[in-house]
């Protein structure tokens, strides 16, 4: 199941048909670019948990792959640890979405060397 159905998407499931994969295509937008090779597709609103889960219980897919960041994070975390298989893996969706955090991650926690940044929570804090 391709979670996020755009070019990228597409070109994945273009791939993963060549291997005999069927795949099922859920994206928030009619005939997203994937939607129009997949087997069977959905329309949903990816940050709604319920309508994620309700999707996924019905279809029962093998894999579950993230394509895009605007998604029900905790919905897959919680499929993830009832044995639904996520990749990649449910934190790291979460972690993608999460922009301050990846930041601190590289910069404070890794000690990655990155451009001088600050976060703004206001619009007078941003000037």
């Amino acid at each position: 199941m391709m979670l996020g159905s755009g070019e990228l998407g597409k070109e994945v499931i273009i791939e993963l048909q060549r291997l005999g994969v069927e795949v099922v295509s859920v994206d928030r937008y009619p005939d997203a670019p994937g939607m129009q090779v997949a087997h069977r597709s959905y329309v949903i609103n990816m940050l709604d948990g319920q309508e994620l889960r309700s999707i996924i219980e019905k279809e029962s897919p093998t894999l579950i792959v993230p394509e895009i960041e605007a998604i029900a994070t905790s919905t897959l975390v919680e499929l993830e640890k009832e044995g639904f298989k996520v990749t990649p893996n449910a934190m790291a969706v979460r972690l993608t979405m999460d922009r301050e955090g990846i930041r601190r991650l590289a910069s404070e926690t890794l000690n990655i060397k990155t451009s001088p940044y600050r976060f703004a929570e206001t619009e007078e804090e941003y000037f």
